[in-house]
């Protein structure tokens, strides 16, 4: 697919994460489960539209809703909060948000949004332009909610019997999705060599990687 040239970052840029990136791009375009192509690429770009206000405090911010109405007000408030607000989110808001949108609209609403805020900041920390939103792809979404949900106390149900952290399967009720999510995480943060604790073939080494991913979380508000 066209895009995701990298010729002219000033460090060179993993293959892996080249393909990663366009994995995703290919799966934003697609209707999904809950929502649409064209849904899709709307919550992406109003996430694209809200992030850059995460610098400026709430009394001085000024954006206007969208004017389409491809997706509801609800999921409008709900991209902006979760791309420049997070530390607002808690359980009131989740149950008011989910309540509207529903818990598998919401969950794929998350890995769209959480996604292109990490293609941006990738390509804004190497001083590039950002990739253009692809067009959307036809179709409508499959409704398919995965086997094997259940309360593991996270605001929405979650795989019981996925292994690892339980931020390996915050996203699990929109399994694609996810799936493309941790296809990024795994090509930016080296996620196959995750057991080792030392790095010897690294320009960083892992202590210092941890560092740099507790500040940058810490920084964005992250409340995992």
């Amino acid at each position: 697919m066209p895009g995701f040239d990298f010729t002219r970052s000033p460090v060179p840029v993993r293959p892996s994460i080249v393909e990663a990136q366009r994995a995703f791009w290919n799966r934003l375009a697609a209707p999904g489960s809950w929502w649409t192509g064209e849904q899709r690429v709307a919550i992406a770009a109003e996430a694209r539209r809200t992030r850059p206000l995460r610098r400026e405090p709430p009394w001085l911010r000024n954006i206007a809703p969208p004017e389409d109405g491809v997706i509801p007000a609800r999921a409008v408030e709900a991209v902006r909060t979760i791309a420049v607000d997070a530390h607002n989110i808690d359980r009131p808001w989740a149950e008011q948000t989910l309540a509207e949108l529903g818990e598998g609209a919401y969950v794929e609403l998350v890995a769209v949004t959480v996604q292109i805020t990490a293609l941006d900041a990738f390509a804004e920390a190497l001083g590039l332009d950002p990739q253009p939103l692809p067009d959307p792809q036809p179709g409508s979404p499959d409704r398919m909610r995965p086997q094997g949900l259940g309360d593991i106390g996270a605001f929405v149900p979650c795989l019981l019997a996925a292994p690892g952290p339980n931020v390996g399967r915050a996203l699990s009720l929109a399994p694609n999705d996810n799936q493309t999510f941790f296809g990024l995480v795994g090509s930016m943060y080296a996620l196959k060599d995750f057991g080792e604790l030392v790095w010897q073939d690294r320009p960083l080494s892992r202590p210092q990687i941890e560092l740099l991913a507790a500040r940058v979380s810490a920084i964005n508000e992250c409340f995992y």
